[in-house]
């Protein structure tokens, strides 16, 4: 699993473009970003450079820029955040089944029932 680093917002919302993307220039970054808020080239170039440090992104050159390009799934990276955070306040299993508890509060039906399906084939495994 892929280590849990902190992320700010832009920095989510360069992850959220190449996830959708699969990959971008700093240019064509910020394009797509600053159409809703003013950015500077600077701001999503260091954006780019600390995912790249924070090894969720790869890149590439080509010609005189880089193309990056997602190294981790949307999946994986927010597994590896919710586990990151119940291991930071121990290993009470209570205190992390009422975390999600709490945190299946604010998902829809359908996601309940995946959920559920997932934790009933993962019973059945078990019991093999």
């Amino acid at each position: 699993m892929v280590q849990s680093p902190i992320l700010g917002e832009l920095e989510i919302k360069v992850m959220e473009h190449l996830w959708i993307h699969r990959e971008g220039t700093v240019k064509s970054v910020h394009e797509h970003l600053s159409s809703t808020k003013k950015l500077s080239t600077n701001t999503i170039q260091s954006a780019l450079e600390r995912l790249f440090r924070k090894e969720l992104l790869v890149r590439s050159k080509q010609s005189h820029s880089y193309i990056y390009s997602v190294k981790v799934s949307k999946e994986e990276l927010l597994g590896s955040m919710i586990t990151d955070m119940l291991g930071r306040f121990g290993t009470d299993s209570q205190l992390s089944t009422a975390a999600i508890i709490n945190a299946a509060e604010s998902i829809d039906d359908d996601a309940l029932n995946m959920l559920g399906a997932e934790i009933e084939r993962r019973r059945k495994v078990g019991e093999s």
